[in-house]
Formats: structure tokens, C-alpha cells, sequence
């Protein structure tokens, strides 16, 4: 099917075949505006090229072509060429503007004959409308066509209107009628169709008022005075001589052979991003006699429910809908009567005589918003069901009716595109329910602003379609920003839309006001929970008076079973327009009681699995922290404002998960307790998280002052307290080059970690000693002790320390053994990335990337450098940005790309103070400088520096970034080695 009533899509079976490129896209809407015809090379030359052709048009046009038949697969030996062009070799009816203008003529010649079949043809045909026909070529090259389709369709909706009222149901021709006019005020047939069915339903004041209008929005604008035949009607009404229209029957019987509809609602539009949806509950109701459409409010339950009545009802089935939104226990017999046509004799058995009466009848009965009525419901469609043999029934709810043979299909929101992807069933749905946007006019970050606000909107369609019809208003991107505000935003909507569902929060509340107390109660504290949480976290954070925490979990399984909250592998979630009315909702006594709970919780957990990080249970722990760090931000957030002494706490025991994950968010914790005047147990860990920070960001000098404070905070450079607060400290020392004083403190932060009963973190201080030596010519003996102390790593069983000793041998190996490095390297690389390990997967891979020039090629180190500098800054980390600067410079002087070497090692030595500055690497930056001084002469080399000096470090990695891709290409200058203590010097011949 080659799809062009909305966006270009074509299918092959249930396959969806995508075409890339505006010019693919638009050579097959060109040839399909003329299927089975031969289309001229030159008219489609200038569809492609417009006024700018290739030079050699014809045999551009012929790659285009080859392309679009790749492209499309099997379907491409449709695409065939011709004498004078190309051609589209496709069946009528597998081109859905045929196939809809075949029922259009279809339905006109069935229409005075037999109104339901025609109004059932109609239904088919107008489903195939997914918005502007031709798409993104609807005001350009098929812009004729597209209106003459467009004038089609509404012709089309015309006549369905009018079906309607022949048809005897009037409230929906008048539904029609008015949302027709609101948007085609002038078309006479539309005018008249409203005319006739508001007279139809003994509102004649209100057609003639529709004439009046009409008859002076004519005259103010175009000067004209309404059709004679208009004329005409407004007497008939003001005489009262318009012809009543059919009447329905009062009992309904078994069709035979063309189904029966009462009382269908309307479809607004075409059902986007249900496909898959609508075929599963096909299938569904062709087995299933009782099928309950389960979802959370404005997930689409009713336009599904609706859209499958309509096709059942197309397909000869009698089809009959009644809407229990405002239906009582009292009076749900007496709707279902009223939806199925049937008289119910006076008597106490009102069940039994609505089953009687049903006895022989044979369709679907469609019962949407069951919810306010599930208790009595439940046993009168056992007994329908029971007692009407041939009768279906498909219930929309906010849960199951929980009876015998129930098949429950469960509507979860669209999916959410992860991207910015223009192509997904939330940001179509959102394109084609703003007004005025136009898909082929959005920009990429237009699009990226589309895909982030239906992510918040939770892929919900109501929501996507409120605000969708707010955002244009406002513009994109100010919406999106005002939506953290609340729901407010949210409303509006079809004019023709129940008033529950014209806003989000009406439609939240609902269910809400459904609910017990306690349920009530449950709800609006799980609004705490920024994320998904488990049972036990819900009953530790929700239990408090007046509700139990052994009352937690059933009241929980009954939100999950009345879908305000979503379930799942053992978790449970809130969506974010219901956590954002539950918020709401929550009294400001009580959201300080449930946020402070969840926070001690929060920072419990966080205490409980930081204590794991070192053992064999790390990927256990580090899974775990993972999925916490949105409720981590929310107890912080809750601790700065409310408890100090639980925002110590947190930033000290987030000390190894942020440092060793690179987790800038959580690391900057510590710089603010850093500056506050505090005292706290957990403060020397704080101070150390703070140090990481402020070093990430090459602020050496601020880290080496926040460790000293972190050492008077633990009472001195002694106490077990102060083992991170060392760490961190000798690594500043190792940055600064101070080989002695680093030894010094790594050993003594070793001892403080053994005697705080962390023996783990005393084994992999042991390896950064190794680490030290190697940068300043002990790499023979770091090799030595390494290799001693693996035994112990393995012991361990944890990850981490596996990669830090892996990382470390590479270190040592690099120059006695390039390709024992590499290799080393490649297994830290692995054992950090089990548990996600950011620190040590990034500094593995920093220290390969120069080894790859040797043992591959330059382009594939300069690749690796280059993504390098993009990954360490989306971590946070300049300063190790700074460090793969050096590693470049250097690469660049061995590829002979001399005075590019020079421009980013003078950056680089003008930076020293905010990177690490290892001993080693000074010494490969200064040997490659001089390298290039011999080659490039001393005052080109120094102007070079010079400029390069006054680069900050976003104009040196713009710099590095233009010169990667080019500097592959160099062909390295002949070389020389020369060998110097620990490392290995080449240089031009």
C-alpha cells in the first residue's frame, strides 16, 4: 500500500518502508500522482532540482531513481523506466487516494438506496486520512492534487453528516454538522446539513440562527447572498415543513444482510500511532465475547474503542455504544436499554427483561467509561452474556470489571521517542494536532523540543493533543519550559470534547474523586517518588498515620488495578501528569513529612549500597544507585532546604559512586556543603567529594585547599576518617608531579583506608603508588609490585579493582611493552564497563589512544582522541580534556603536522595548572616540541606557541576538532628513535 493521505508511507505486507532523503521521497509522490502513467524525465527533473538542476540532470535523475528502487525493496521493480521518463507500475487499489475516491463514488451512488452501507463505506474510506494528503509536498509541487483531495474529504464528511441524519441519528449529524462549519464556515452544504439536522432535533431557532450567520458572513465577506436552495430550507423551517428523518427502530433486530449503528460517537480524525493497537484488539473481539479496554485516563481508551466500533460496524456487524460516564447504579439498566433500543416493560426484574429482549439480537455492545459503575456492571454482563448468546461486549475502563472470561487489553501510552525522532507515533500525533505546524517546515531542534515535551507528557494523547493545541500559542520552546509549572497549561481541546476531557487535570480528577480516602491518601504521597520505586520503599516513605504500613501494599495493587499507577517487574511508577496532580494534591504539612521520610530513606539506601561498592555484590550495588539517583537529586534537594546535617551525609557517602562514575550532578554536593560553616561526622568525605569537583573542572589549586579542610574536619591526617579526603590529596600531588610527596600520601591514605575496615580501597591505593612510580622512571619496579599484588585484586572479586590493576600494569608496560599495554588496557576497559566504571573506562582508553598510532594507524588514534575530548566533556571533566589535548599535540608532531603541534602544546603548557601534569607526559609534550622546533625553525615555532597560549580550552578544542579529520591524511616524516629513561623519543631524520 502506498500510503500519500497524510506524510508518504509505504507498507509491503506488515512491513513499514522507510525512504531517506526529501528527493526519494519526493520522486515517488511525483510518480504517484499519476500511477500507471509515464511521468517526462524533464517534469521530473524540475520537481528534484526546481530552478537549480544538476549539470547532467538526466543521469542525476537516473541515480535517484536507483536509489528510491533500493529504497523501497521489492517494490522497487515498480518503478519502471520508460522511452520518455518513468513510470509507476501499481494496482489501483494499492494506492490509498484511489482507494478512497473509489469510495467516496461508491458511497454517493448507495446513499439514497441504503444509508448504512453507504455511511459504512464512507467510514472506510475516510479512515485511510492521516492529515494533509501528500504531505510534505502539499504546498509545492502537489499542491493542485492535494487540494482537490483536501475539497474531497470534506466533501466526503458532508455526506457522512448527511448519512447520519438519514440514518436517524441526529445528535451525531448534528455534532457533525457543527464541527464541519467551525472550520468550513462558508460551504452551503455544510450550512444545510446543520440546518436540516438541528430542525431534525426540534432546534429550529438554532437553524435558523446557523442561516443568519451564514447568510452575513457572505455578505461582509465575498458580497454574495446564500444558495437559492439555502433559501428554501430556512422557509421549510420557519413553516415547519421539513421532512422528518428516518426513525430508528425501536428494538433492534438481527441484521441481515447490512449491520445496524446506533448512535456511533464521531471520530474527531484519524486514530494516529494505534495501529498496532486496533489490530490486537481486532483480533481480540473476533475470539473474545467480553473484552475490557484497561488504561489510565487520557491514554485513548475511548478513540480506540471508538474507531474499532466503527470498523466493526463497516463490516456488517451490528454495532450499538453507551457512554456510563454519567450513568448511576440506578439507571445502568436503563442506559444499556436506551443504547439498544429496546422498551423495558415496568418491574422488578429490569436485567432479566433487558437480557429477554436482547435474546436474538446479535453485535458488539461498546460500554465506555465503565469505571463509575464496575460494582453493578459486572454482574449484568455475566448475565447478558449468559443469556445473549450472539452478544459482544467491549467495556472501556480505568480497570477490569474482574469477571468470568474477561480478557483484559491493557492501553499503555505511546511510546516516547528516545531522540529526536520525527517519524514516532507521539511527535506526529503532536505535529498533526498543532495548529499551524507544518512537519517539513520544523527544524531538527524544532523537533528535539516536540520529542522532549511528549517525553514529559508521558506519551499520553490527551495531554500530547492539549498541548499540542497550547504550544504554537506560546511557541515551542516556552512551552516546554512552562510545563514544569503544572498542569494549566494543559487544556482546551475540541470544543465537541465532554468537559472531563478538555483539560488533564479534569481528566485526572476523574478517578481521583473515585477513589476511598485511603486510596486518595496513598496516591498523592507516592507523588514523592520521582521515579519508579519498589513495595518496600513505598510502604517505608508512605505508611505513616493515618495509613498503616501493612494497609501500603494492598491500597498500592488497588491504584496499579485502577491504572493511576503503572506496574512493572516488581516496580511501580507514577506517570508525570499524575505525580504532578497527586503534588497537587498533597497537603503542605504532609509533603514535608512524606519528602522528609523519603529523603532518610533515600540517603539510608545510599549508606547500605556505597558500603558494596568495594565487595563482589559491586554490580549489584552500582545497578541499584543507578536507578536511585532521581530520588538521590530529590533528597538532596529536600536536605538543602530542610536538613543539613542529612546534605553531609549524602555528600559523603556519594563520594566513590559519583567520583568513579563521573557523575559531575553528584559531585558538585560537595562543593556546596563546602561552603557552608558545618560540623558533621561524614564532613571529611564531603570535603573529598567536594576536591573531585573542583579538579574535574581544573580547579587544582581550590581541591588541594578543600582536602586541607577535609584533614582539620577528620581532626588531623591520622584519622581513619580522613582515608578519602588522602585519596584525593595524593592524587593532586601526582597531578602537580610531585612524585615523593604523592608516594607519601597514597601510602598513608592506603593505611587510613585498611584501618577503617575498607581493605579493598587500601589494595587499590597500593596500585596508584605503582601508578606514581611508572610516571617518573620506575615503571620496571610498579610492573614488579603490581604483579604482586594481583593475587589480592583477584581475591577481591570486585570489578573495579580488576580494572584499576589492569589500568595500572598498561601504564607500566607502555614503553617496555606496547602491545602487553594495549592489551591490558582492553581488559580494564572490560572490567569497568561490567559496572559501568566511567573514571576508569575513560582513563584506559586516554592512555590507549596514542599506543593506536603505533600498532594500527594515525587515523584511528586521532578518531579515538577526537571522540575522546567529546565523551570527557559530556561527563564534565575538562581537565582530562586538557590531558587528550597533550596526547594530540604529540600525535600531531609525529604526523609531521608541526606548526597544528605547536599551536595546541603551547595551550597545553599555558594550562598546566588546570590538568593533571604527570611527570611522563611533560616529558613526551617537551620532546615532541623539540621534534618539531628542528623541523619548523625556532620563530615559527614560537609564534605558534605563543598563539596557541592564549587559547582558553574551548577555542583549543575547536581548534582540535577541525584539525582531526585532516590530519589523518598526513604521511608521517621519516624517524629516529632515541632512547631516554622510561621513555622512548622519536623525531624527524
Amino acid at each position: 500500500m502506498f500510503r500519500v493521505l497524510g506524510p508518504l508511507e509505504v507498507e509491503d505486507g506488515d512491513e513499514r518502508i522507510l525512504l531517506p532523503g526529501v528527493r526519494l521521497r519526493a520522486l515517488l509522490v511525483a510518480l504517484l500522482l499519476q500511477p500507471r502513467t509515464t511521468v517526462p524525465a524533464h517534469r521530473l527533473i524540475e520537481v528534484l532540482w526546481d530552478e537549480d538542476p544538476p549539470q547532467v540532470p538526466g543521469n542525476a535523475l537516473h541515480q535517484v531513481v536507483r536509489r528510491l528502487r533500493t529504497a523501497l525493496g521489492p517494490l522497487g521493480t515498480a518503478v519502471r523506466t520508460r522511452p520518455a521518463g518513468y513510470e509507476l507500475a501499481v494496482a489501483t487499489g494499492l494506492v490509498d487516494a484511489e482507494v478512497f475516491e473509489a469510495a467516496y463514488r461508491e458511497a454517493g451512488a448507495l446513499s439514497a438506496a441504503d444509508p448504512d452501507a453507504a455511511a459504512a463505506v464512507l467510514d472506510r474510506g475516510l479512515a485511510l486520512w492521516r492529515g494533509p494528503a501528500y504531505g510534505e509536498f502539499a504546498e509545492g509541487f502537489a499542491r493542485a492534487p492535494a487540494v482537490r483531495l483536501e475539497e474531497l474529504r470534506i466533501a466526503a464528511l458532508e455526506e457522512r453528516a448527511a448519512l447520519q441524519l438519514a440514518r436517524g441519528a441526529v445528535p451525531e449529524a448534528v455534532a457533525a454538522g457543527r464541527q464541519l462549519l467551525a472550520g468550513h464556515p462558508h460551504r452551503p452544504r455544510t450550512v444545510e446539513v446543520l440546518m436540516r439536522a438541528l430542525s431534525a432535533d426540534g432546534r429550529a431557532a438554532e437553524a435558523l440562527d446557523v442561516y443568519r450567520r451564514h447568510r452575513e458572513l457572505l455578505a461582509d465577506e465575498l458580497g454574495m447572498d446564500p444558495r437559492e436552495s439555502l433559501r428554501e430550507l430556512q422557509t421549510q423551517i420557519l413553516r415547519g415543513a421539513v421532512p422528518a428523518p428516518r426513525e430508528p427502530p425501536l428494538r433492534p433486530p438481527r441484521p441481515t444482510p447490512a449491520g445496524a449503528v446506533r448512535a456511533l460517537p464521531w471520530r474527531p480524525g484519524p486514530l494516529l500511532g494505534r495501529a498496532a493497537d486496533l489490530a490486537l484488539l481486532g483480533d481480540c473481539l473476533a475470539e473474545q465475547r467480553l473484552v475490557t479496554l484497561v488504561g489510565p485516563g487520557g491514554v485513548g481508551k475511548t478513540r480506540l474503542a471508538v474507531e474499532a466500533a466503527h470498523r466493526r460496524a463497516g463490516a456488517d456487524a451490528a454495532v450499538w455504544w453507551a457512554d456510563l460516564s454519567t450513568a448511576t447504579p440506578q439507571r445502568l439498566v436503563g442506559s444499556l436499554a436506551e443504547a439498544t433500543a429496546v422498551d423495558l416493560p415496568r418491574g422488578s426484574d429490569a436485567p432479566g427483561a433487558l437480557a429477554e429482549a436482547l435474546r436474538d439480537a446479535c453485535g458488539l455492545l461498546c460500554l465506555d467509561n465503565a469505571e463509575t459503575v464496575l460494582a453493578d456492571l459486572a454482574p449484568l454482563a455475566e448475565r447478558l452474556l449468559a443469556e445473549v448468546p450472539d452478544l459482544a461486549l467491549l467495556v472501556t475502563s480505568r480497570e477490569r470489571l474482574d469477571v468470568a472470561h474477561e480478557h483484559v487489553h491493557v492501553l499503555a501510552p505511546l511510546p516516547v521517542p528516545a531522540d529526536a525522532a520525527r517519524d514516532t507515533p507521539a511527535v506526529r500525533l503532536f505535529i498533526d494536532r498543532a495548529p499551524g505546524l507544518e512537519a517539513g517546515a520544523l527544524s531538527d531542534d524544532d523537533v528535539a523540543v516536540i520529542a522532549d515535551t511528549c517525553r514529559r507528557l508521558d506519551g499520553l494523547p490527551l495531554a500530547i493533543e492539549l498541548g499540542a493545541a497550547r504550544a504554537p500559542t506560546f511557541g515551542l520552546r516556552e512551552f516546554a519550559a512552562r510545563l514544569a509549572q503544572g498542569l494549566d497549561l494543559l487544556s482546551g481541546g475540541r470544543r465537541t470534547a465532554a468537559a472531563r476531557h478538555r483539560s488533564v487535570r479534569a481528566v485526572v480528577d476523574w478517578s481521583f474523586r473515585l477513589l476511598p480516602d485511603d486510596e486518595a491518601r496513598l496516591f498523592t504521597r507516592l507523588a514523592v517518588f520521582p521515579s519508579s520505586f519498589t513495595l518496600d520503599r513505598a510502604e517505608a516513605v508512605c505508611g505513616g498515620p493515618p495509613l498503616t504500613t501493612p494497609a501500603v501494599a494492598p491500597l498500592l495493587a488497588r491504584l496499579a488495578e485502577k491504572s493511576l499507577v503503572q506496574a512493572g517487574d516488581g516496580r511501580f511508577w507514577l506517570l508525570e501528569t499524575l505525580r504532578a496532580f497527586a503534588d497537587e494534591h498533597l497537603g503542605d504539612d504532609e509533603r514535608r513529612a512524606v519528602r522528609a521520610r523519603h529523603a532518610e530513606d533515600t540517603a539510608g539506601r545510599l549508606a547500605g549500597w556505597s558500603a558494596l561498592l568495594w565487595t563482589p555484590r559491586e554490580p549489584e550495588a552500582v545497578a541499584a544507585l543507578g536507578v536511585l539517583t532521581a530520588d538521590l537529586h530529590a533528597a538532596w534537594a529536600h536536605a538543602v532546604r530542610d536538613d543539613r546535617p542529612l546534605a553531609v551525609r549524602l555528600a559523603g557517602d556519594v563520594h566513590d559512586f559519583a567520583y568513579y562514575h563521573q557523575r559531575a550532578d553528584l559531585l558538585e554536593w560537595g562543593l556546596t556543603v563546602a561552603g557552608w560553616e558545618v560540623e558533621h561526622p561524614r564532613l571529611p568525605d564531603a570535603m573529598a567529594t567536594a576536591a573531585a569537583a573542583a579538579w574535574a573542572v581544573g580547579r587544582m589549586a581550590d581541591a588541594e585547599e578543600l582536602t586541607g579542610r577535609g584533614l582539620v574536619a577528620a581532626g588531623g591526617p591520622d584519622s581513619p576518617t580522613a582515608a578519602r579526603v588522602m585519596d584525593q590529596r595524593a592524587g593532586l600531588a601526582m597531578f602537580a608531579g610531585q612524585t615523593e610527596e604523592a608516594v607519601r600520601r597514597y601510602r598513608r591514605a592506603a593505611d587510613l583506608y585498611r584501618r577503617a575496615g575498607e581493605p579493598v580501597l587500601g589494595l587499590t591505593i597500593d596500585l596508584s603508588v605503582c601508578q606514581v612510580m611508572t610516571y617518573d622512571g620506575g615503571a620496571a619496579e610498579a610492573a614488579a609490585r603490581a604483579a604482586d599484588l594481583r593475587a589480592a585484586v583477584r581475591a577481591s572479586g570486585n570489578p573495579s579493582a580488576l580494572a584499576w590493576w589492569h589500568y595500572v600494569l598498561g601504564e607500566a608496560l607502555v614503553h617496555s611493552d606496547p602491545a602487553g599495554a594495549l592489551a591490558s588496557y582492553t581488559a580494564a576497559v572490560e572490567h569497568a564497563s561490567r559496572v559501568d566504571n566511567r573514571l576508569l573506562v575513560m582513563l584506559a582508553r586516554s592512555s590507549a589512544a596514542p599506543l593506536l598510532g603505533e600498532q594500527d594507524s594515525p587515523p584511528v588514534a586521532l578518531r579515538e582522541l577526537g571522540r575522546l575530548l567529546d565523551q570527557w566533556q559530556d561527563l564534565g571533566n575538562t581537565a582530562s580534556q586538557w590531558w587528550v589535548l597533550l596526547s594530540l599535540a604529540v600525535l600531531l608532531g609525529e604526523l609531521g603536522a608541526d606548526r597544528d603541534a605547536a599551536l595546541l602544546a603551547g595551550a597545553v603548557r599555558s594550562n598546566q595548572q588546570h590538568q593533571p601534569a604527570f611527570v611522563r607526559d611533560r616529558q613526551r609534550l617537551e620532546q615532541a616540541l623539540t621534534a618539531v622546533r628542528r623541523r619548523l625553525g625556532d620563530e615559527a615555532t614560537d609564534a605558534a606557541s605563543v598563539e596557541g597560549a592564549r587559547m582558553p580550552l574551548q577555542e583549543a578544542l575547536a581548534v582540535a576538532r577541525q584539525l582531526i579529520p585532516t590530519a589523518g591524511t598526513l604521511a608521517p616524516p621519516p624517524r629516529t628513535e632515541e632512547r631516554v629513561p622510561g621513555v622512548t623519543r622519536r623525531e624527524g631524520a
